[in-house]
């Protein structure tokens, strides 16, 4: 059986997606984003970049253990029900 590999850039978001959106915020210029702001979503991916381009090492490697278990046991409970 092939595992599902997910890139950390999409671990982030689903696993923290506050904290994206607080960077999209910061990217744009707004105090505050959510999905219902026009313009958000080109914003992801480099937000999501910026956030893991900025994490220490062991924050980095949390993140690299969340996806290696997404991969093997598949979406957590959590965020199968959203």
């Amino acid at each position: 059986m092939n595992k599902k590999q997910y890139r950390l850039t999409d671990v982030l978001w689903w696993s923290d997606p506050d904290k994206v959106m607080n960077e999209i915020a910061n990217i744009m210029g707004l105090d505050s984003v959510d999905t219902n702001t026009p313009g958000w979503f080109q914003h992801r991916t480099t937000a999501t970049k910026n956030i893991i381009d900025n994490m220490s090492n062991a924050e980095t490697n949390r993140l690299r253990q969340t996806a290696e278990s997404m991969s093997e046991k598949g979406f957590p409970e959590e965020l199968q029900r959203k």
